[in-house]
């Protein structure tokens, strides 16, 4: 006896294959090429790299490897063009776009590090403006924010310290646009926020101190808002996040910490929505997202520690949602990222363990999601939501640190290959979504910290020699695939490949489901199915017109 099994129609996993690939050693051998900074420009996708012959340098690739390529040795020889190591925190340049071109800082060790801007070809990488003449550098912290048809920047010239200047990406059109405080004293403006076309950033003038600013291009309408500085971790975290038509941020002043504010670019729109931590304590709100019409954040108080909260803007609606790690201990909850009605993060309760949480903001329904049965040890970190999955890193008993993912359900939650085979660590870490392909760094062991995306799979297809599924068919009419299998079947999941052994699905056998064939182009196919061992049972071959 058979039955019609029909499969869930996700037609946005087409572009997608799910294999881990390394695309290019570009520093060849075991070391690292620590590739950061991502940023798409029409069909390819910039980078920061190192090959240990030209430094950290700026690099593209298309996703392939003959299609990797550094694009500019802009400091010659060994010399780091874009990686200022004299930084706060040793930061590499985090390259933006602008009409047809990207724009970063970078040194070539005759200037120091000042703005270039490049097409993607050698030729048309060039330095922007000396605005620090000389080997000085005008900016140490080589961060840009894109707010309209602006880039934004902190940058230091001979006279004004370290100022807000803006770019139209023209030569004449990079100039200073305000000295926040008059004379060669610095407004230093710190964590810049683009909101359309408007930039918010924190900064210190000669009358208010610091405060909250907010600019829209030009010098008459870049203007203090409050004496309340947003307040973040530069290395990790931006206090903001848009949400309902207001900028929310963690804001301190002297009077009551680093707390919860929100502002809807007026003075008087600029206001302290619940003191966390009542008093002068911080309460040090970060980690910001968004589910059900609130925002989601971490915060601090002195009877709950580091803990899980949610606003919906108003001082009664600004609430704990659980104590995860109960009384004074910290639960330290990561920085969410959402699926499915659901934030998935990181926090440890009092077992101390790092483990993987799910909520949906509720205190009940706020539990951890994975493992039902802990690892003793595990840790889990570098949460990433792309297309209707979660990305994350985790170890396990007999593997170290590995890429899994998650489609938010625990049979849907698996390692995807253990890219350092055994129980070494591959870390895969700074995610990327470029077009269809998903980013990331990793070390195999071989090659070290190096670029491997998702979204192409050149694994061969097994030879299967159990018996083999030929119930599948494609119905033209409704347009769906369906599969046939007999009653009691221990099939669990089913992969489609193309014939060069691409992986284009992968879905979990749940009633009912259903695939559309419309995911598919013209051609033919293989279907594989596994056991709940993760091996292949059946496959069938079949034809899509």
């Amino acid at each position: 006896m058979k039955r019609v099994l029909n499969l869930i129609s996700l037609l946005f996993f087409l572009q997608v294959a799910f294999g881990q690939v390394l695309i290019k050693d570009i520093n060849i051998g075991s070391e690292s090429s620590n590739p950061s900074g991502f940023v798409r420009l029409d069909r390819q996708t910039f980078f920061i790299a190192n090959d240990y012959v030209h430094g950290y340098e700026l690099w593209v690739t298309d996703g392939s490897e003959l299609g990797t390529t550094m694009v500019k040795d802009i400091y010659p020889g060994l010399g780091d063009g874009c990686f200022n190591r004299a930084a706060i925190n040793r930061k590499a340049s985090s390259p933006q776009v602008l009409g047809k071109n990207v724009y970063f800082f970078a040194t070539d060790g005759v200037h120091g590090f000042e703005l270039w801007r490049s097409d993607g070809t050698a030729f048309g990488t060039t330095m922007m403006k000396d605005i620090m003449p000389g080997l000085g550098s005008s900016s140490v912290d080589l961060t840009l924010v894109r707010a309209g048809n602006y880039i934004y920047f902190a940058a230091s010239d001979a006279s004004h310290g370290i100022e807000l200047w803006k770019t139209d990406g023209t030569d004449t059109g990079t100039v200073l646009l305000k000295d926040l405080f008059p004379g060669p004293q610095s407004g230093n403006p710190l964590y810049l926020f683009a909101d359309s076309d408007v930039v918010y950033f924190a900064a210190n003038d000669k009358v208010n101190g610091y405060g909250l600013w907010k600019s829209n291009g030009t010098e008459d309408g870049t203007v203090f808002l409050k004496n309340v500085a947003p307040s973040g971790d530069l290395k990790d975290s931006v206090p903001y996040i848009k949400f309902n038509g207001e900028l929310y941020f963690g804001g301190v002043t002297l009077d009551n910490g680093t707390e919860l504010w929100k502002t809807n670019g007026t003075p008087e729109g600029t206001i302290l929505i619940r003191d966390i931590n009542p008093g002068k304590a911080d309460a040090f709100p970060l980690y910001f997202n968004m589910l059900n019409n609130h925002i989601v954040f971490s915060a601090v108080t002195k009877a709950n520690g580091k803990e899980l909260w949610q606003s919906d803007g108003t001082e009664a609606g600004t609430t704990l949602v659980k104590d995860i790690n109960p009384g004074k201990e910290d639960g330290n909850p990561g920085k969410p990222v959402v699926l499915n009605n659901h934030i998935y993060f990181v926090a440890s309760d009092s077992a101390k363990r790092s483990e993987l949480w799910m909520s949906d903001l509720t205190d009940t329904g706020t539990h951890i999601f994975y493992p039902a049965k802990p690892i003793p040890g595990q840790h889990f970190m570098n949460l990433f939501a792309d297309n209707g999955w979660i990305y994350f890193t985790t170890d396990s008993a007999d593997m170290g640190f590995e890429l899994w993912r998650s489609d938010g359900t625990t049979e849907g939650t698996r390692m995807l290959t253990d890219i350092c085979q055994g129980p070494c660590s591959s870390e895969p870490a700074g995610f990327y979504k470029s077009d269809t392909t998903l980013f990331f760094s990793a070390n195999d062991g071989t090659h070290g910290n190096e670029l491997w995306s998702i979204g192409n799979n050149i694994n061969f297809i097994q030879r299967i020699t159990s018996d083999q599924t030929k119930d599948l068919y494609l119905d033209p009419l409704k347009r769906e695939l369906n599969i046939l299998r007999k009653t009691g079947s221990d099939i669990t999941y089913i992969k489609i490949f193309d014939l060069r052994g691409g992986e284009l699905y992968t879905q979990y056998i749940k009633d009912p489901n259903q695939i559309s064939s419309d995911m598919l182009k013209p051609g033919i196919y293989i279907l594989r199915s596994y056991d709940q061992h993760d091996d292949a049972v059946s496959f069938a071959r079949f034809i899509k017109e």
